[in-house]
């Protein structure tokens, strides 16, 4: 009895060293891969909040553009080398009602930006609501160097750690 005693002594000491480190490589290597997670999911996050909201404003001007009879240039911008920046992208537009007889109406779309992070849009008289949030630049002249002239919007969206820029191109169309 006493000889098996002595064989069942437990773990020796370089036998916990070797189970501990080996415990201890695992356990960062867990931390790690969730780490890992946890950031691309903040950056996936990030990027598609960031893409909404360019699409937000994309959705809203191309209706506005589409409608527009004419585009109103501050003085001293609104050209390639010298875009607008603060100054309100002004659309005259006409809109048709939905009643009967169709009605006619003018009215003057705004899109202001005044360096902070919300694009604004203002529809004739009404209270003006965000159009895109986060914004981080806001630019747009218009490029008369073509058949047609076209207003050139450029802007970059800011969320988490993630910058987004897209640049549009719209094609005001006058009804005949």
């Amino acid at each position: 009895m006493k000889r098996y005693l002595r064989s069942q002594g437990g773990y020796t000491l370089i036998e916990v060293m070797i189970a501990s480190a080996l415990g201890v490589m695992l356990m960062t290597a867990l931390v790690s891969v969730v780490l890992t997670t946890t950031r691309a999911t903040a950056i996936a996050a990030s990027r598609v909040e960031a893409s909404s909201q360019i699409r937000s404003f994309q959705s809203f001007s191309y209706e506005d553009f589409a409608a527009a009879t004419a585009v109103t240039i501050p003085g001293g911008c609104g050209t390639a080398p010298d875009p607008c920046t603060t100054q309100a992208l002004i659309l005259d537009a006409t809109r048709v009602s939905n009643t009967t007889p169709p009605v006619a109406s003018s009215l003057r779309v705004t899109y202001t930006w005044d360096g902070s992070e919300f694009l604004d849009r203002k529809v004739g008289a009404n209270p003006a609501f965000h159009a895109a949030t986060n914004v981080a630049a806001f630019s747009w002249y218009v490029d008369d160097s073509g058949a047609f002239a076209t207003v050139v919007v450029s802007m970059t969206v800011h969320v988490g750690s993630y910058d987004q820029s897209q640049t549009f191109r719209f094609y005001p169309r006058p009804n005949p």
